[in-house]
């Protein structure tokens, strides 16, 4: 990866995915692998520590590189935000996000082919779907991975409370608080993606959908309150007709800070107000959006 200090928060997220689908490509290298998803973590962490709203904002604005890194990069970003809302330190978090950098390890040639495939799964690709947690661990074990929080996040990503999740049905504290946040993480993004089989879900719809079940009602605030119903970098109609575009959350979840671009002006609304509610999220982004008009510097590089 290039300097970090000399890269925006969007070109730091489009570095750390790059470096982790050629890491994730490459069967060998010189330095531990540990070492190289700590890198690409910590990369994912300066992106957001610079600025939140750009970073989160990539996952809707940038979706053009290969998706199981890209994926996994923005489960990380949200995993990120999410911890350092809650006052995890800097060095606790970053296990938690190196598992989700690596989450889907052992099933990164399926992941690859379900991005396009159009048929429903084979038998066998059922069964790798449900082992991947398992293998995904194994692999990181033979990689030389021994932190154990980094390892049950991966193996337990897809427990569910209730007993109903994969590979081992634990249930309730049995499973890390921060591997269900994890499994909440992945559910969201992964609905934020447009693929062959399914259309990518508005911001708002996604949350609800990742948050029906068994979710802890706690965790569901949380995380809510950290993405927002209309996250940074969603295209959003307001009340007075006005189009524009989510700059950062704002108070509350469902009232973020919004861009509107009047010529070469942006207007910021407070859609706290009535006059300016935000209505719904559209499917058509402003056109020639320009993210640095919006968020300045820290949006260089954004694909836009």
């Amino acid at each position: 990866m290039p300097p970090a200090t000399a890269l925006s928060p969007a070109q730091l997220v489009r570095a750390a995915r790059h470096r982790l689908e050629s890491l994730l490509a490459d069967g060998g290298r010189d330095t531990p692998f540990a070492t190289d998803i700590l890198t690409i973590a910590k990369a994912v962490q300066l992106a957001c520590a610079q600025n939140s709203s750009v970073a989160l904002a990539q996952i809707l604005l940038d979706q053009r590189s290969a998706y199981p890194s890209r994926h996994a990069c923005d489960v990380a970003i949200v995993v990120e935000l999410v911890l350092a809302r809650l006052g995890y330190p800097r060095a606790e978090r970053l296990p938690v996000l190196a598992a989700a950098l690596t989450m889907n390890l052992g099933m990164q040639a399926l992941q690859t082919t379900l991005a396009t495939q159009t048929t429903p799964l084979s038998a066998e690709q059922r069964e790798a779907m449900q082992q991947h947690p398992q293998s995904s661990r194994d692999a990181l074990r033979l990689l030389g991975v021994a932190d154990t929080l980094w390892l049950d996040c991966v193996l337990q990503h897809h427990e569910v409370p209730d007993g109903s999740g994969y590979p081992q049905q634990l249930q309730g504290d049995a499973i890390r608080f921060e591997a269900r946040l994890l499994g909440l993480a992945d559910r969201y993004c992964a609905l934020l993606t447009q693929s062959a089989w399914r259309h990518a879900q508005h911001a708002d719809a996604a949350l609800k959908q990742s948050l029906a079940g068994d979710v802890d009602a706690k965790l569901a605030r949380l995380f809510t309150e950290t993405v927002g119903v209309y996250p940074p970098g969603s295209t959003v109609s307001l009340v007075n007709g006005e189009t524009g575009v989510v700059r950062a959350p704002g108070e509350h979840a469902d009232a973020p800070r919004v861009a509107v671009l009047s010529g070469s002006e942006v207007i910021e609304r407070d859609t706290r107000q009535a006059e300016f509610r935000v209505v719904a999220i559209v499917d058509t982004p402003i056109a020639a959006l320009n993210a640095e008009a919006i968020w300045g510097r820290d949006a260089l590089g954004s694909d836009n």
